[in-house]
């Protein structure tokens, strides 16, 4: 049953038993948060920077600008961590996030096969492998020239063929994973986690869409250790902070 009441919507009664869930249509439903408080709006060197990279990401507007301030955050601290993306697809996230990690002097390392997709299994129903395939390392590395900044990119499947072009002693303050499947999350998140520094931040792009529930399913189902702390902030990001 379906109550209105004071504006809000609230639902009653919806679990009874667990046999008749249809379990998507109780796990997707619309999502209207009632802030709104903008302040993407109000940060100019944002909004310059987003006017460029806008076209070539599939990374919305609130995220991009949640992935700038992690950078500026964690640059801030002072640490000397560097930051990673996973998934980089045409470059847009990964200029944006060298550009502010270039205020800090932190590295920036950028990897992607370019051939799409990979490790997608069971928990994937929505991928075959190589979706996304429409980009290039070069396509990327115009895109940093462009937007006047620099970062190592690193082409191929990541961690098994590129890992060890990384410093073993690296350590990182900031990543963020955008690679859509399961396995690859789990694949990249246990590289990743050894090297990431108390108070680094692991942004997992996808987490809540529909269609991408094996990104979704691997945090829910790894994350309940107690040396980190999960935010879901509604907008398809999950934030992981190590503790």
């Amino acid at each position: 049953m379906i109550v209105k009441r004071d504006g809000f919507t609230e639902i009653h009664n919806v679990i009874k038993k667990t046999d008749r869930l249809d379990h998507d249509a109780l796990a997707y439903m619309p999502i209207s948060p009632i802030a709104q408080y903008n302040p993407w709006n109000l940060d100019g060197n944002f909004q310059d920077i987003y006017s460029i990279i806008s076209a070539y990401t599939l990374v919305d507007e609130y995220r991009c600008f949640e992935i700038w301030k992690m950078v500026e955050q964690q640059g801030l601290k002072g640490s000397g961590g560097d930051a990673i993306q996973v998934g980089v697809w045409r470059g847009g996230t990964g200029a944006l996030i060298a550009k502010k990690a270039a205020e800090y002097n932190m590295d920036v390392y950028l990897c992607d096969t370019f051939d799409g997709c990979v490790k997608a299994g069971e928990n994937d129903p929505h991928y075959k492998g190589g979706e996304h395939a429409d980009a290039t390392a070069e396509e990327v590395q115009l895109l940093l020239d462009v937007v006047g900044t620099s970062a190592h990119i690193l082409e191929g499947v990541f961690p098994e063929d590129t890992s060890d072009l990384i410093n073993s002693t690296t350590k990182f303050s900031l990543c963020h994973i955008d690679v859509d499947t399961y396995e690859s999350t789990k694949d990249i998140t246990e590289w990743l986690w050894p090297r990431l520094e108390r108070g680094g931040v692991i942004v997992y792009d996808d987490y809540g869409l529909k269609g991408l529930g094996g990104v979704t399913e691997y945090i829910n189902e790894n994350y309940s250790h107690l040396d980190s702390l999960v935010i879901y902030n509604l907008n398809g990001h999950a934030i992981v902070v190590k503790r």
